[in-house]
């Protein structure tokens, strides 16, 4: 196939590549960046595919090679997703429109050999991306916080990478019988639409196996909630105990300080009322925040650290109430402060500490936990390198509510900023 009508048809489709890379993806660069970049991939993919068209015979083959590099790498640059969930939303996209693309072609042949050339091309274009179009608006709808609370980087994400490339490898075999023209094309048809069907019978078990596990992952988060709220009443319960302790020797506390007085000795009495004004606020149970969930997290940890020998400072200007489900606001802090309580241990150094600052403004809620870590500490773009599940969690959270999550390590301190929307 040659001509100039072929041109509208290449950037029609290299702009279907580029909304659904956009709504498939989590977005590393500003609208601007993305658009720039989208523009240079769709002028590369015109002149490959153009060049294609124009030399015929390998020259076909070698420019669907290089498009199909040139979307590859579009994807990785414009995503910040790990590269092992790159590969596989690339490869499932990828597999997807091929056999589409084959599907259509051989359905105008077939059922519409009326048509010309450039009406057949066009007719499958356009069904083509319209296709496409409607599964990327259903991913980004049904799918894709599926995928999102998926906190098992690396692996599972391989795994279900090869499940993919075994599909695109399938109907690739099937692509070549097509291009050689050795099954009649009605078998070949039957044969892309039972691929089709298998895969997305395959991607249902797959997806239900995900939202499975999107509930065992909110199971554990209720189970966290149950032990930081059984801690804080442990809190509570002691300082109950000692309120009670205190209230009972408070007359024979009265019955010494009388005896001093009788005496005259009042440097005696200033030294008792001191050491019993420490009793006292030893004993209180300190308040860090006006919100009732902040404030039983921060008590709790407040509580670890100090058991731990870890210096630990709140600074928290939040209101009474937040727009954020309590259970997602514990996992937020919750995993925050664990993770920076086991940074302070596992840093081996004398002196640790935890700084914890959390404010609200223009209903953003921004979190920032500073504390000691191990000099050994990497980081992996914003993240910790090999992130925890508690990392996966906060993450979680933050694109729950459209925030963002940053990690930075600077002088043996690893600072965390979590920004949500609120």
């Amino acid at each position: 196939m040659s001509g100039l009508y072929q041109l509208p048809g290449l950037f029609l489709t290299a702009l279907c590549h580029v909304i659904v890379i956009y709504y498939m993806a989590e977005h590393r660069y500003s609208k601007k960046k993305f658009v720039l970049y989208s523009c240079i991939y769709a002028v590369i993919f015109v002149s490959l595919m153009g060049y294609g068209y124009a030399a015929g015979g390998w020259g076909v083959f070698f420019s669907y090679m290089g498009i199909a590099v040139e979307l590859f790498l579009y994807s990785c640059i414009v995503s910040k997703d790990g590269f092992s969930k790159k590969c596989f939303l690339f490869i499932t996209y990828f597999c997807l429109f091929t056999i589409l693309d084959n599907m259509l072609k051989l359905m105008v042949r077939l059922f519409l050999p009326q048509f010309s050339e450039a009406a057949g091309y066009y007719a499958a274009i356009v069904l083509r991306s319209m296709i496409l179009l409607l599964a990327a608006a259903l991913y980004k709808k049904y799918a894709a916080a599926i995928l999102r609370s998926l906190t098992d980087s690396g692996k599972r994400w391989w795994n279900l990478a090869l499940i993919a490339m075994l599909f695109y490898l399938l109907q690739a075999a099937v692509s070549v019988l097509n291009a050689r023209n050795v099954i009649p094309a009605a078998y070949l048809l039957l044969a892309f639409t039972a691929i089709s069907f298998l895969m997305c019978a395959v991607y249902g078990v797959v997806f239900s196996n995900i939202s499975y596990m999107k509930k065992d992952t909110e199971s554990a988060l209720v189970r966290q909630n149950a032990e930081y709220l059984s801690n804080r009443l442990s809190v509570l319960q002691r300082a109950e105990e000692a309120n009670r302790r205190l209230r009972h020797d408070m007359r024979h506390h009265m019955d010494a300080i009388v005896e001093y007085a009788k005496t005259g000795d009042t440097s005696a009495i200033l030294t008792y009322i001191g050491e019993y004004g420490i009793e006292i606020s030893e004993a209180a149970v300190k308040r860090y925040s006006e919100n009732r969930t902040i404030n039983s997290i921060l008590s709790a940890y407040a509580d670890k650290a100090g058991e731990g020998g870890v210096s630990f400072s709140v600074r928290c200007n939040v209101p009474r109430e937040l727009k954020i489900r309590e259970i997602d606001l514990i996992a937020l802090l919750g995993n925050l402060l664990e993770n920076a309580l086991h940074g302070c241990q596992e840093s081996g150094k004398e002196k640790s500490c935890i700084e914890i600052h959390i404010r609200m403004q223009n209903n953003r809620l921004t979190i920032v936990c500073d504390n000691t870590c191990s000099d050994k500490l990497t980081l992996s773009g914003s993240l910790p390198a090999g992130k925890s599940i508690g990392i996966s969690s906060i993450l979680s959270v933050c694109r729950k509510y459209d925030g963002n999550l940053d990690y930075k390590i600077e002088k043996g301190v690893c600072s965390a900023c979590a920004v949500l929307n609120v």
